[in-house]
């Protein structure tokens, strides 16, 4: 049987790396994210060269976490199981303690709220299964702090914390969960012309260390993974 993947933030940059990384291994996808015309971009590219694949797309505003409830609960409803959730949306703001309130507030909806919504709902499915793989997207900033950007990080440390959480509560499920934590990565998220893109951390480097977390053997695991950025450590 062919297995089921859930991805959300799937239209772009890092999902959108991910979500090629799973067609390649013969997933089913659900993909879900705000732009419309995006995620039937990538429908279309997976379909032409995956076409034996079922490739379903939902447009869902992460700023909104009332719809997203809503949303992924009627998405559940009809899949019969789920093998992969990986949650990749998210938003970057800039900004400290002079980040407006509008800017705070679509932050944590997105990054935090939203993200929990989802991932609540699927490991609820996943624990009647018995089974089942979780992957969220932190950040290096949610485990070590950057001033300049506190609010990002402030909502980064909580997935983090969240997920580490969520490991110990589903490991008697036979379910694996992994908080990836990348620092700057090649995507239009990040294209500020602060880094040369040629030095950042690239989409596949992502999608290579899920690969490496999904080859461990059935005794190992592992609920935190960083993946640093090297022009960023030299810099400190």
């Amino acid at each position: 049987m062919t297995k089921t993947a859930v991805i959300t933030g799937a239209s772009r940059g890092i999902g959108n790396a991910i979500s090629h990384y799973l067609a390649e291994q013969g997933h089913n996808l659900v993909l879900l994210a705000h732009n419309t015309d995006n995620l039937k971009k990538l429908s279309s590219e997976l379909s032409i060269k995956f076409p034996v694949l079922s490739i379903r797309t939902f447009s869902i505003d992460f700023s909104q976490p009332e719809k997203v409830d809503a949303s992924i609960q009627a998405i559940l409803a009809n899949l019969n199981s789920i093998d992969i959730l990986v949650s990749s949306a998210g938003v970057l703001e800039a900004g400290h303690i002079d980040i407006s309130t509008s800017q705070l507030i679509n932050l944590v909806n997105v990054n935090l709220t939203s993200t929990m919504i989802v991932c609540n709902a699927v490991a609820q499915k996943m624990c009647n299964q018995k089974y089942g793989e979780i992957y969220n997207l932190g950040s290096t900033a949610g485990l070590s702090p950057v001033s300049k950007i506190a609010a990002y990080s402030a909502t980064k440390s909580a997935i983090v914390s969240y997920s580490q959480s969520l490991y110990q509560e589903l490991l008697p499920y036979n379910i694996k969960v992994c908080c990836l934590c990348p620092s700057v990565v090649d995507t239009d998220m990040t294209n500020d012309g602060r880094i040369d893109n040629a030095l950042k951390v690239e989409t596949e480097d992502i999608t290579k260390a899920m690969d490496f977390i999904r080859q461990l053997s059935s005794g190992a695991a592992m609920s935190v993974l960083p993946i640093r950025c090297k022009v960023i450590d030299l810099e400190r």
